[in-house]
């Protein structure tokens, strides 16, 4: 490489190895590299989940990079619970444990290598950590102290080999009951103080200097390239405190017509440059139709206990735009990857193969909410519109009705070419202690655990109760009802899904334009095994919220299931397209089609990106077995077989093929038949 080839970039750094590798190879060498060979496919499932790279793995180290030091630190907190409960299940004596360093610094690219003191500190924080452990570098500490609940112990100011200044180094404490905590950081806490007065001091002479280039050089009539900034504050109409207005409590379709063009003043701000997206690097090809992501909505609240308002705002927003058929709108999963970290527009909009990008926050103070939002075109680089409001917490319905008319209008033009586009509203609750109300209940179920379910369960019944005529509250209930069948804790799962089925007709019946109640009506019946009903609601639910990715995740579930698999995996694949970074179901209904039609080698690919996703997934690991017993790889089948029974002892062929709701009973004996060859019983 020479001089004018180098490139540097700052990087997230994660460098492990196994503590007394070299006694367990001298104790039992095939044994050490069996289990470590396994140990690093899981490593690299989590590292890859996490948006990272594993960019070498000799012998037992494995060192990877990350663009985000979030992901990296989350990432190693991860590949350390994972790597406890299988050393679990090891005697003492064979249990591999790895000790873990993760840096933030600069980094030589040389090809797929990465070179430099960015990489040197990552590795001798590995040697600094304890078996099954990780420590950080100050500077990675520095970004992810609020950002990850894990706790941090400060080790102080470490001399390390070949650095020539010290490094601050904190132990990361991994107990649920550490997280948040630092222990003494009183030296670091110093430092801290000085560069931050530093900062302080160089911030306010950028600004002084920015102002009197502005008040004495810039004529903001002449910059073409400002984009306004609006802050909007007008009064609403005059209404009844509690209620939403009646033209926003109907399901109807409102025509959006383009703004005019906003007339540069003087309290337009010109916006930062935005970095191109790069077409050439989209992970996926740029849809037909403006593509949209929308990212969390930041908490500017400075409390923890208002992030389901926060998400509940951002989630409202994504379904709204989501129901309009001439966008594209990224599904919520996906979108969610992001939240907490400080990603470019440009990245977003390449890995989810997108052109706009809308972002903002909420800032909550009793009874007032103030939002901010701008919306910006990644494949120009450059912001379409920035604006902020100050309003009413009853208003917060009308609210996210207005930000998303707005993202209409801005690209209103692509859209139609000059005519009129369709905002389908969806249904306002009662008043605004209704709709948080539901915030709390979507955010209490995607616990998906028992404790989670029960109290979703109960602020269901609450919000039936608080707004009887919002359909919405009875589509909730039952889905809490479902839950509880499919986590196994119903105690009589007929009469659930019973209660379940109730719910959701009503729901459906109280709001037949509500893609949600059709989507747990189809969930239900889909359950009893009411494949062609289930179907249907499915069809509906798609056919009002094209963006809705659910829905065709579940209408490929039920066309393999009913043996027609070409229909499945087309569906599902639109599935994948709306939600790129999916829940691993998504992946092994996907596998679960493909050897339908003998697409074996595709289905091991879909069920290995479930297993990264969730490495004791036993759905992805019986395809994965049956896959490859059935391609004749009896070796690689037999492997997976033996991961299946850790994950769960008691696995039998007999039972699995009594739970499954193939009507093609000819097709479940063969799989059966695989899962047999590969030795289980």
């Amino acid at each position: 490489m020479t001089i004018q080839e180098v490139k540097r970039k700052l990087a997230a750094i994660l460098s492990a190895d196994v503590k007394g590798y070299s006694r367990l190879m001298g104790e039992d060498e095939k044994g050490t590299v069996r289990t470590l060979n396994a140990y690093k496919e899981v490593m690299t499932g989590l590292i890859q989940h996490h948006r990272g790279r594993v960019v070498d793995a000799p012998g037992d180290n494995v060192l990877a990079e990350f663009a985000s030091v979030v992901d990296a630190v989350e990432c190693a907190s991860e590949i350390q619970k994972e790597l406890k409960t299988r050393n679990a299940e090891l005697p003492e004596n064979r249990r591999m444990e790895f000790r873990i360093g993760v840096n933030l610094g600069d980094v030589i690219e040389d090809g797929e290598q990465i070179l430099g003191d960015g990489v040197n500190i990552a590795a001798r924080l590995e040697s600094l950590s304890e078996a099954g452990g990780i420590c950080i570098s100050g500077t990675a500490f520095d970004q992810v102290r609020n950002k990850v609940e894990l706790g941090y112990k400060y080790l102080g100011e470490q001399t390390v080999k070949n650095i020539a200044l010290p490094v601050r180094v904190y132990k990361v404490m991994m107990a649920p009951e550490a997280a948040g905590k630092v222990i003494g950081e009183k030296k670091a806490k110093t430092r801290l103080w000085q560069r931050a007065t530093t900062g302080l001091v160089v911030a306010v002479i950028v600004v002084v200097a920015a102002v009197m280039i502005w008040k004495f050089y810039i004529s903001p009539a002449t910059q073409p390239e400002i984009v306004s900034k609006e802050k909007i504050t007008t009064p609403l109409p005059e209404k009844p405190s509690a209620t939403i207005p009646p033209s926003t409590e109907v399901t109807a379709k409102e025509k959006v017509t383009p703004s005019p063009p906003e007339k540069p003043s003087r309290v337009a701000t010109a916006t930062p440059p935005v970095e191109k997206a790069d077409p050439k690097k989209m992970a996926f090809p740029l849809p037909n139709k403006p593509s949209i992501a929308v990212l969390p909505f930041a908490n500017m609240t400075g409390d923890p206990s208002q992030e389901f308002l926060v998400d509940g705002f951002t989630e409202n927003l994504i379904t709204s735009l989501a129901r309009v058929p001439q966008l594209f709108v990224i599904a919520r999963n996906s979108t969610f990857v992001y939240k907490g970290k400080g990603v470019k527009v440009q990245q977003v909009a390449e890995e989810l193969g997108i052109q706009y990008v809308l972002e903002g926050s909420v800032q909550r103070s009793g009874d007032k909410v103030r939002v901010t939002a701008q919306f910006i075109d990644a494949l120009n680089g450059r912001h379409l519109w920035a604006a902020h409001y100050d309003r009413d917490m009853k208003d917060l319905f009308q609210l996210m009705d207005e930000v998303s008319t707005k993202v209409l209008q801005s690209v209103y033009v692509k859209l139609t070419g000059g005519g009129e586009v369709q905002l389908r509203r969806i249904k306002a609750p009662k008043n605004t202690e209704a709709l948080l109300k539901t915030f709390e209940v979507v955010a209490a179920m995607r616990g998906l655990n028992p404790k989670d379910n029960a109290q979703a369960k109960r602020l269901a019944e609450d919000l039936t109760a608080m707004d009887p005529d919002w359909s919405v509250g009875f589509t909730l209930l039952a889905r809490a009802h479902v839950v509880d069948v499919v986590l196994g804790v119903s105690t009589s799962p007929k009469e659930s899904l019973a209660k379940a089925l109730e719910l959701a007709e009503k729901a459906v019946a109280m709001d037949e334009f509500s893609p949600t109640n059709y989507d747990t009506l189809g969930y239900v019946r889909s359950l009893m095994g009411e494949h062609e009903r289930a179907l249907a609601e499915f069809e509906k639910a798609s056919t009002l919220c094209p963006s809705c990715s659910d829905p065709y995740m579940y209408m490929g579930y039920i066309q393999y299931c009913m043996d027609e698999t070409d229909k499945a995996i087309a569906s599902l694949q639109t599935a994948l397209r709306l939600n790129p970074y999916p829940p691993t179901y998504y992946y092994y209904h996907l596998g679960t089609a493909y050897p339908h039609v003998r697409r074996y080698e595709e289905a091991i690919s879909a069920y290995k990106k479930a297993i990264q996703i969730s490495p004791n997934n036993q759905t992805a690991y019986i395809g994965l077995v049956s896959s490859y017993s059935l391609l004749g790889r009896e070796e690689e089948a037999r492997s997976a077989a033996q991961e299946l029974l850790r994950v769960n002892p008691k696995f039998a062929v007999e039972t699995w093929a009594k739970t499954m709701p193939y009507r093609n009973r000819e097709k479940l004996a063969r799989f059966a038949d695989a899962l047999r060859k590969a030795g289980l019983k």
